[in-house]
């Protein structure tokens, strides 16, 4: 499995690429107006508007900083109504990714309600880094927020 790794505080991170469309430089986001602190804002994402979740106020609480390395991670969505979506992924020290054999990954210890989404960990020579499983990374809420179901036109 190949991981896109990220930083969220001092913690490492991974995504498995497999749903990753690509990775962007950061642009100026749009911001919505009441929106959970974990919605970033919206931006043009080839002539589609996009929304964008920060993963380390979701992560730590704290924003991702304006760094050279903090990029969008562009993700294919599949929502529960079977609509294809395009979600960006606000993350920092968006620097390289990682081999991981599937043998080498631990199952969690510590299990966390709030954070299913939470999933295996991996070690290498600089420490911990701990895969994100995105299919349980959005709440059922923010779901609805982001991508709100279609209305029929009557």
């Amino acid at each position: 499995m190949l991981l896109l790794q990220f930083q969220a505080g001092t913690d490492r991170y991974g995504l498995d690429i497999g749903q990753i469309i690509e990775v962007s430089s950061m642009v100026s986001l749009r911001a919505v107006p009441h929106a959970p602190p974990e919605v970033a804002g919206t931006f043009n994402y080839r002539g589609t508007l996009t929304p964008v979740v920060d993963l380390t106020v979701l992560l730590t609480g704290a924003s991702s900083r304006p760094r050279m390395s903090t990029r969008i991670i562009l993700i294919a969505y599949q929502g529960e109504d079977g609509r294809s979506h395009i979600l960006g992924l606000l993350a920092e020290a968006v620097t390289e990714m990682i081999d991981c054999r599937k043998e080498s990954l631990q199952q969690p210890v510590v299990t966390v309600s709030g954070a299913p989404y939470l999933g295996d960990t991996m070690f290498d020579e600089r420490g911990s880094i701990q895969v994100l499983d995105m299919e349980r990374l959005l709440t059922r809420d923010l779901l609805f927020t982001l991508f709100p179901p279609e209305v029929a036109n009557g």
